[in-house]
């Protein structure tokens, strides 16, 4: 399935499709969302509110990792329905810009920081800190660091959906897993232990990934996936 479209899972979760994909979930009174993308997106979110869910606050934004993509766009949502900005405790200091991000070696890294500075993401405060297994607005933290030091997964308990960000990508046709971006990580081989550990600790119904499509049915191309990078 080739993702075009925003559209809905399990009626409670809406993709909001891009570069990088955002999610809304809805819960009895508010709504949540993950990851708030570029500064661009942030546009499509506020409309996706209030186009679907128009009569419930968004009281909490998770994010994943701090990279740029996934964080340009938050400050303009917190300072518009200040909702309650929520990370791992590592990702905490660069969100808020305390701290420089730490980036690998090499090429990547020289342009990763040269773009940090260029774009020049406002901080953020991050309300609250989260760790491995807690469970928090209905969904599940795996602590599943390698892509950053902080980086999250998240498993909604009810649909047992999985919120992958950027520990795995999927190709567009939403049929095949793929391994992290290694230009990208931090640490490129902890990153694969901590996708396969992501796989052999969850069941997921559906994975929905910060990059490409989501996989609706994805038993087979997780057992594909493990297979071929368990022996990493």
């Amino acid at each position: 399935m080739k993702l075009l479209l925003n559209m809905r899972f399990f009626e409670n979760i809406y993709i909001i499709s891009g570069f990088v994909n955002s999610y809304l979930i809805e819960r009895d009174t508010y709504c949540i969302l993950i990851d708030a993308g570029m500064s661009k997106k942030a546009k499509k979110i506020i409309q996706a509110l209030k186009e679907q869910f128009p009569s419930k606050p968004l009281k909490a934004i998770f994010v994943t990792h701090a990279h740029q993509d996934h964080t340009a766009g938050l400050k303009t949502l917190v300072e518009l329905y200040n909702s309650e900005v929520i990370s791992h405790k590592k990702e905490r200091s660069y969100i808020m810009k305390t701290e420089e991000f730490p980036t690998r070696g090499g090429l990547s890294g020289f342009l990763f920081k040269l773009l940090d500075k260029i774009v020049a993401i406002p901080a953020c405060n991050v309300d609250k800190v989260v760790e491995d297994n807690e469970i928090i607005h209905g969904l599940k933290v795996l602590h599943l660091p390698g892509h950053t030091l902080g980086t999250i997964a998240l498993e909604d308990i009810e649909t047992q959906a999985l919120f992958c960000n950027d520990i795995i990508n999927t190709n567009k046709e939403g049929t095949k897993i793929l391994p992290p971006e290694k230009n990208y990580a931090l640490d490129y081989e902890q990153a694969i232990k901590s996708s396969i550990k992501m796989f052999q600790t969850t069941k997921p119904k559906v994975i929905l990934p910060g990059h490409g499509s989501p996989i609706l049915e994805p038993e087979e191309s997780i057992k594909l996936y493990l297979g071929e990078y368990s022996k990493v």
